[in-house]
């Protein structure tokens, strides 16, 4: 369920009022461990890109994003919408699709979306040939840099509520660098216990190492392969103490995190942001010691609205895009979404990314 989201798959779910409504101030989050003090801030320029009233994207969740050699920002939305927002932030019953990218400069200008179909009648960026669907997950480039890896949930939906989908396995769409068109779409794990589209490090050891979530009724943890990037669909995964063909073998490094999460580098070290377990509010950064841990320095960076106006919200796959750090500045992105119906037809802002500037992270 990489978009842990209560996921509009008959287009359900969501209700809200303005954002300004929600965000009355600055959010400070102090560090556990007696570490500096975290000071977390809206970042309201990156909460305007994404208030879209048409031309492309318009709304969705997933919002990972990865910088491509030519200075692209790519980012990889799940369920999402393609339509008008009208002047009053409400939007029509058409435009929905279960993925899309976008692209943009990296000041999140020259923005455009990436969909399968016409407008009037879209289509998913990238499709399966039969009825389950496929969410986003994480992306990388080969060695060369000419191809564009992006790993998919391959998701079946078993009725028509919020939560009646389940995972089956992980797809690799191979894209073409730099016109980012679909090449070929080929299978990549039928593992149902861990999905391993989490995440993706592209290492300055040669190595892509992917992060996959294990499930289970009250936690999920994060397991951990690699792959060259000479040879990207070679995985090994770690058990512990090697790097192993077994794919049985791999082993819980850490739990009490979200389905989607974000490990990365700067300036030298490693790190790892994720929100803590199942649409938890609470968002958490650590020190890396290395892509398998051990993980350190446990600090609350942001804690979450629970409201949007007087409507209850999820919010859900939080995420770090140091791609995008100013002034030494990380900024870091979750998703929203209302819990009772309906919302998002009233009002676009209900089902989009929101941003905050996070200082004295490292």
């Amino acid at each position: 369920m990489k978009k842990i989201c209560c996921i509009i798959f008959c287009l359900y779910a969501l209700t809200s009022c303005k954002k300004e409504s929600f965000i009355t101030s600055s959010s400070t989050s102090v560090a556990t461990n007696s570490v500096a003090k975290l000071n977390s801030t809206e970042a309201t320029y990156w909460d305007s890109v994404f208030t879209r009233y048409g031309n492309g994207w318009t709304g969705g969740d997933g919002a990972i994003s990865y910088k491509l050699p030519d200075g692209r920002i790519i980012w990889l939305w799940g369920d999402s919408f393609l339509d008008t927002v009208y002047e009053d932030r409400s939007r029509p019953l058409v435009g929905f699709i279960h993925n899309q990218l976008t692209t943009m400069d990296i000041y999140g200008g020259n923005f455009t979306t990436y969909y399968g179909g016409t407008k009037k009648n879209p289509k998913p960026y990238f499709r399966t040939t039969d009825v389950d669907f496929y969410w986003p997950g994480s992306i990388f480039m080969n060695k060369n840099n000419t191809s564009v890896y992006v790993l998919l949930d391959r998701i079946h939906a078993f009725g028509t509520g919020s939560f009646d989908f389940k995972l089956i396995g992980v797809d690799v769409a191979i894209l073409n660098y730099p016109a980012l068109t679909v090449r070929k779409i080929v299978p990549f794990s039928k593992d149902t216990l861990i999905n391993w589209a989490s995440n993706a490090f592209e290492s300055s050891d040669g190595y892509v190492y992917l992060y996959g979530a294990e499930s289970t009724k009250y936690n999920k943890f994060i397991h951990v392969a690699r792959l060259n990037k000479s040879n990207p669909l070679h995985v090994t995964y770690w058990n512990g103490v090697n790097w192993v063909a077994n794919k049985d073998s791999s082993v819980r490094i850490l739990g009490g995190v979200s389905e989607s999460f974000s490990f990365f580098e700067y300036a030298g070290k490693q790190y790892l942001l994720s929100q803590e377990n199942l649409l938890g509010p609470k968002i958490y950064l650590w020190d890396a010691a290395s892509p398998v841990g051990p993980f350190t320095r446990k600090r609350l960076v942001y804690t979450t609205p629970e409201k949007i106006g007087d409507i209850d919200i999820w919010t859900y796959n939080a995420n770090a895009h140091p791609e995008l750090i100013t002034d030494n500045k990380l900024l870091v992105g979750y998703c929203t979404n209302a819990i009772t119906s309906g919302g998002f037809y009233k009002n676009a802002d209900a089902y989009r990314p929101y941003f905050v500037w996070v200082s004295n992270w490292q």
